[in-house]
């Protein structure tokens, strides 16, 4: 069994800690990204951090366009077994309207926190967003066919999974990433309202820019 660190004072704010739980940090270096170790307790569904940044001495952050063009889509109605990708897509359009709702969404999150949203200063975080799974429970066929309205469903329309990397922006260092599933409601809806889908896509990011900045702040 891999020895386990509790962490303390500004290093837990590193970790992403869990407001709830105390965070603990691996000794064991990831697999997957060089020079992160594997955060428990983290509050999101899975955290790497970098031992020894300080993500608290960061007074500004840089959000990038969040890409999900290359998002798993799941069918709606359809076991992971027999679902269908083909039958969905996430058009250049879905992917602004999104990219837009979680800039919103994480500069807000960051300007009530204090920290400037423009890239300025010395200490900049970068903050890369890519959506990785999309589980809608509307149909994106049906809905195409009424333009006026959103077509994009998450959350309590169905599920979804999110990947954030934090860089030092000035060297380009990785400090720490997170991924985070969330689901709310009944999947057994056949059909949401879109104006409402639309409402949870803005609750979601909301609450994953929410919870994100206050693991960089520790406030």
């Amino acid at each position: 069994m891999n020895k386990i660190k509790y962490i303390s004072g500004l290093l837990a704010l590193v970790v992403l800690a869990a407001c709830s739980s105390t965070p603990v940090l691996e000794e064991t270096p990831s697999s997957e990204f060089q020079g992160l170790n594997k955060v428990s307790s983290s509050g999101f569904s899975e955290a790497w951090a970098r031992p020894g940044a300080n993500l608290s001495g960061y007074s500004s952050i840089k959000a990038t366009p969040m890409k999900s063009q290359d998002a798993e889509l799941v069918q709606p109605g359809q076991s992971i077994q027999t679902r269908i990708n083909r039958d969905m897509e996430i058009t250049p359009e879905v992917e602004q309207q999104l990219a837009e709702t979680w800039n919103n969404a994480i500069t807000n999150a960051a300007a009530d926190a204090g920290l400037a949203t423009d890239g300025s200063g010395d200490k900049v975080l970068r903050i890369d967003a890519d959506m990785t799974r999309i589980a809608p429970s509307a149909d994106f066929a049906a809905e195409k066919s009424n333009p006026g309205r959103s077509t994009v469903y998450t959350e309590d329309s169905g599920s979804a999974s999110i990947e954030l990397r934090l860089y030092d922006d000035a060297s380009g260092e990785l400090l720490a990433v997170v991924r985070d599933k969330r689901r709310v409601g009944s999947q057994m809806w056949a059909r949401s309202n879109t104006v409402t889908a639309s409402a949870d896509v803005r609750n979601l990011y909301n609450s994953w820019a929410h919870r994100l900045v206050t693991r960089i702040t520790g406030n």
